[in-house]
């Protein structure tokens, strides 16, 4: 398996943007219940309560809109996982009040460089007001994240233990795609990649291939949809596992 760059897909209106970038962004005005994070503070904030529990941010990257109000990331880190993947959080926020301040677990698969939500788990979906105590928070999201990572590779074991005859599978993508998880446009991509996969790794019938099938069809998504659509794949998917 080969530990390639994570990818997060700019689409219209934003941007790919380093930290540095971030920093330099110019500040955000509130008023005296809202007041929004600044984008960089969050990332520091949210890099402190990882090192506290000795976690290491292994890559980032980060993507905002053109007024830089909205911020969409993803962060590796070093937490022991499953073989071929590592943990992986997935955040975005705003500071133009369209959009709480927002972390969800999973897991990032180099094989197909891509972000699967086999969990349900929001760490944190917090407003900015002047009653948001961050760092708090963040300590607060990064133990539950630890709690649900255990159980999201629990998850992916029943699922690689849960094989699929091929008609099994292409009742599960049809539901999928009849409940809109994803658009109807990807439905080729999604049984092309579990039917004629690309990776080795994911030619064996079962439901954890399939639904990296779904998460690497998701990379065609822009990233606003990606989260939403791969966190309601992954719920599916859990409930399959249990």
């Amino acid at each position: 398996m080969s530990d390639t760059q994570a990818t997060l897909v700019a689409h219209v209106d934003t941007n790919l943007v380093t930290r540095a970038q971030l920093a330099d962004l110019p500040p955000v005005q509130g008023t005296d219940t809202f007041k929004p994070v600044p984008h960089i503070e969050l990332i520091e904030s949210l890099e402190a309560a990882l090192r506290n529990r000795n976690i290491r941010i292994l890559r980032e990257q980060f993507s905002i809109n053109g007024s830089g109000n909205k911020l969409f990331g993803t962060l590796d880190v070093n937490i022991k996982g499953i073989a071929g993947s590592c943990a992986s959080i997935g955040l975005r926020t705003a500071n133009d009040k369209s959009m709480s301040i927002q972390m969800i677990a999973g897991m990032r698969i180099f094989v197909c460089d891509n972000m699967a939500f086999t969990g349900d788990l929001v760490c944190v979906k917090r407003r900015h007001t002047a009653h948001l105590n961050l760092f708090e928070e963040l300590e607060l999201a990064v133990t539950k994240y630890e709690r649900h990572y255990r159980a999201l590779k629990a998850e992916v074991n029943n699922l690689k233990d849960h094989e699929l005859t091929d008609v099994e599978a292409k009742v599960i993508i049809y539901n999928v795609f009849a409940k809109e998880a994803m658009p109807v446009r990807l439905f080729p991509t999604v049984a092309h990649e579990y039917f004629e996969p690309r990776h080795a790794e994911f030619a064996p019938r079962n439901a954890w291939s399939l639904l990296n099938a779904f998460t690497e069809a998701a990379k065609l998504m822009p990233l606003t949809t990606r989260i939403d659509a791969t966190q309601e794949v992954g719920r599916y998917f859990g409930l399959m596992g249990a």
